[in-house]
């Protein structure tokens, strides 16, 4: 009998011992995340949400994880197997904020549930990572903003007049996963919607649209358009559209404007202050436009 309770124990034990080969927990490999600001003007920022996907190379999500700090992030080893892998973070994509489809690599999009929202900025990084066994790969991440902003300021307004822009062809959501046209990670959908910013009454002469965070411009154009409605204080209305260059993630755009030199279609030609900052400046009118 006692024999016989033996070899059961000895055969329980063997089980357990197959099971932990065929599951092992090894903190030794895997992936970790390091996180950066691609931005520098963005050092500093507090981190109150990071998700962190991992794809495999056909698209498909193995490993999904939420943290509340930076340092968790960093610590936090991913042991998944050798091979290649496509990593994706966002930090503070929260409402109005959402993610579709994080299941596969491809169906992910970040988008905004009220295309006017304007809220804080979330950023979002991905990185291609190629792991060995027994090697802990840590992946940098540099993180960009989703939205891109915008300001307004015309000069010389009669006093009394109420600016009310609008920005015809914002996209609904961006792809991280894929490349925009100068191969960096975040397409824009081709899906557009109308945002109309918040108006703005002039004071000594002035007309200023505070930036305002907002989606890029659709991938499929080639331009962004702007409805611009000046109510003057008789009641009178003056309308222009602008043909202005796209807007992308992460991008800072400032358009100037004067009040005498405005046209019924206007186009605007950027000026660059810096890898994140453009000036918009007026150059002349489209004689036809098709916007």
């Amino acid at each position: 009998m006692k024999n016989k309770q033996f070899h059961i124990l000895l055969c329980f034990v063997a089980l357990l011992l197959t099971a932990c080969e065929k599951e092992p927990v090894n903190n030794d490999h895997g992936i970790s995340v390091a996180l950066s600001w691609a931005d520098p003007a963005d050092a500093g920022r507090e981190i109150k949400l990071a998700n962190v996907w991992i794809y495999q190379s056909d698209g498909k999500l193995i490993s999904q994880k939420q943290y509340s700090t930076k340092q968790e992030v960093a610590l936090y080893i991913h042991p998944i197997e050798a091979g290649e892998y496509k990593v994706v973070t966002s930090i503070n994509l929260r409402t109005p904020f959402s993610s579709d489809k994080a299941e596969t690599l491809e169906n992910l999009i970040m988008k905004l549930d009220q295309a006017a929202a304007s809220p804080e900025h979330a950023h979002y990084s991905v990185a291609e990572v190629k792991t060995e066994t027994g090697k802990n790969i840590r992946a940098q991440l540099p993180l960009r903003r989703v939205l891109a902003e915008l300001s307004i300021e015309v000069e010389g307004a009669p006093q009394g007049t109420t600016l009310e822009p609008s920005v015809l062809n914002v996209a609904d959501g961006v792809i991280p996963s894929k490349k925009d046209n100068d191969k960096t990670w975040g397409k824009a959908t081709d899906n557009k919607q109308l945002v109309a910013l918040k108006p703005t009454t002039a004071k000594n002469g002035k007309l200023e649209i505070a930036p305002t965070r907002l989606m890029p411009t659709v991938s499929n154009a080639s331009n962004t358009y702007l409805h611009l409605t000046f109510r003057l204080a008789n009641g009178m209305l003056r309308e222009c559209e602008c043909e202005a260059p796209l807007m992308k993630s992460a991008g800072k755009y400032a358009l100037k404007l004067k009040y005498s030199e405005l046209k019924p279609f206007m186009h605007v030609n950027p000026i660059k202050i810096n890898d994140w900052e453009e000036g918009w400046t007026v150059s002349g009118e489209i004689l036809n436009p098709d916007k």
